[in-house]
């Protein structure tokens, strides 16, 4: 059955006293050895190891639930009776299972990242476009600096032929021309 059957069968052990954050099943030299972990309904967290063990892990979950009550103080439960082969729906079980305060906030951080994630994505997509658009401005760009600086060839040249090696005429700006043509 798996460890859902060992949730299961704790949870029913505790009568709902107990919320069960983690359970693992190791083995240790050929035996069992179970892993608890969660809060009391008071908030006080629990942590079992057990002893290594052979036998149905279903009856040890049930006993270590029966343990940590009896080591905080709860009154112990009846033990629950063996259950008929006609067992109960597991998903009717698992109803009753509350997730644990880390599960549930594991499960915040993880709608929080991907939520981030999202974002950044949408950031870098949007990155990529600008980015790409500033790729075109800068060939234009790099276009009309190439048009005036063959522009201003071209007037050194017309300035050249019709000053007919004269001093450099005034620019537009009422100064000479700083590069001017000297006669030879």
């Amino acid at each position: 059955m798996g460890m859902e059957s060992v949730r299961i069968a704790f949870g029913a052990a505790a009568g709902g006293a107990l919320r069960l954050a983690h359970a693992g099943l190791t083995y240790q030299g050929g035996r069992q050895v179970l892993s608890l972990t969660g809060w009391h309904a008071d908030g006080t967290p629990f942590a079992l190891v057990t002893a290594p063990f052979a036998g149905d892990v279903q009856v040890r979950a049930r006993q270590a639930a029966r343990d940590i009550l009896a080591a905080h103080g709860a009154p112990p439960t009846a033990a629950p009776p063996t259950p008929p082969l006609t067992r109960t729906p597991i998903d009717s079980l698992r109803s009753t299972i509350t997730m644990s305060q880390k599960g549930s906030g594991l499960a915040r951080l993880m709608g929080g990242l991907k939520n981030l994630d999202a974002s950044a994505d949408a950031l870098a997509t949007r990155l990529e476009s600008a980015m790409a658009g500033l790729q075109g401005e800068m060939v234009t760009t790099a276009q009309i600096v190439g048009n005036v600086e063959s522009s201003v060839n071209d007037l050194r040249t017309v300035n050249a032929l019709y000053s007919n090696g004269g001093p450099p005429l005034p620019t537009s700006g009422g100064s000479s021309a700083a590069s001017g043509n000297s006669s030879s």
